[in-house]
């Protein structure tokens, strides 16, 4: 049994010999994918992984936790205790994908070494993504190169009156949607495919190629009410994608991203679950971003300008530059004995839904509702 979690770990290290372990004690062979960078201590990353099920599955099952780093540790957690009680349905398998961005989560940090937000970098060296000019705007506001870290008040206020022109969703999709132009910019796509999405992409490719049938979670923090689930699906209502997830997850809430007008966050350019099917062929692909609930977008928003600006221009090692990182890190990780409890009991939930679904997939696949 695995030992109950009454706080999350601190650190990626923690967590992946926690995951290593789980695996270890189901009897799977957890693999090692190691990238070049190191970690504050300059111990060596890696993303693991593990595989339980049948060996050539029709129908599979892929979860996985870090892909932003700093939110990689309810899903760590939920990987470890999802090994410790899986059963698979025949036919089928699970594929584990520990810290996507290990960089990330050892840091602290959303993004990878390179200041990439590795959920708009899929296939990069392939792709040449749409320009966000919205963001040219917005980044002299979000990224100010000023001497000493700087107070909130003026983001903001220039950020309403962008907001009072041009409306809230261009301002919110110019922040989020992804961008390639400014590298030490917010959610910084890349100019080229990053270590990690690489080795995501050739994972995919060589365990999931001959696979019918696909459903990806990937485990996310910072979206919706402090601790409710939100299931992200980034194709429209009544799409074969969203009504799968409505089946699938019933209980929870499955937003649409893409004509919803109550939608509450946009279409991002580069996503690595959506990116899936791109390799796989004719695989019936189904993915979905499993949101944790945390602090209001105005929180994390301050505390997002005040982490960038210490990556770009300050000292971890100052009192006060290490407390913006650690505001930060609890705006997407809360040290928070409730919140880590109703996560984990959700997510329990979730991932029982989604194991189930493979089993029930003509089922959750049949028709309209």
């Amino acid at each position: 049994m695995p030992l109950p979690l009454m706080s999350l770990p601190l650190t990626y290290d923690e967590c992946r010999a926690r995951f290593r372990r789980a695996a270890e004690l189901r009897g799977v062979e957890a693999t090692a994918h190691p990238i070049a960078a190191r970690g504050p201590d300059e111990q060596r990353l890696t993303i693991d992984t593990c595989w339980s099920g049948d060996e050539r599955p029709h129908t599979a099952l892929v979860v996985m936790s870090g892909t932003h780093g700093v939110e990689g540790f309810i899903g760590s957690a939920l990987q470890c205790e999802l090994l410790d009680r899986l059963a698979v349905p025949t036919g089928t398998a699970v594929l584990f994908v520990h810290a996507v961005n290990p960089w990330g989560m050892a840091w602290w940090r959303r993004q990878n070494e390179s200041n990439v937000d590795l959920n708009r970098n899929w296939r990069r060296d392939q792709v040449e993504p749409v320009h966000n000019e919205a963001y040219d705007q917005l980044h002299p506001i979000a990224c100010p190169d000023t001497a000493e870290l700087p107070p909130v008040e003026p983001m903001f206020d220039a950020a309403m009156a962008l907001v009072a022109e041009r409306g809230l969703e261009w301002v919110r999709d110019g922040i989020s949607a992804g961008q390639y132009r400014h590298p030490d910019g917010l959610h910084f796509g890349g100019d080229r495919t990053e270590a990690s999405t690489a080795i995501l992409e050739a994972l995919v490719t060589e365990r999931l190629s001959g696979v019918g049938r696909l459903l990806t979670v990937d485990l996310h923090t910072g979206h919706g009410p402090w601790g409710e689930v939100v299931s992200l699906c980034d194709q429209p209502p009544d799409s074969p994608q969203h009504r799968f997830l409505t089946r699938a997850f019933h209980g929870f809430t499955v937003e649409a991203t893409v004509g919803n007008d109550e939608a509450t966050t946009g279409l991002k350019a580069g996503q690595l679950a959506n990116g899936f099917a791109d390799v796989l062929g004719g695989t019936t692909s189904y993915a979905t971003s499993i949101e944790f609930g945390t602090v209001t977008d105005e929180q994390q928003l301050a505390a997002t300008y005040a982490e960038q600006w210490v990556h770009r221009h300050g000292d971890r090692t100052r009192p006060d530059h290490a407390a913006a990182v650690w505001a930060y890190r609890c705006c997407f990780t809360p040290d928070d004995e409730d919140w880590t409890r109703q996560c984990l009991d959700a997510g329990r939930r979730v991932l029982d839904d989604a194991v189930g679904a493979l089993s029930r997939w003509d089922e959750l696949d049949a028709g309209a509702p």
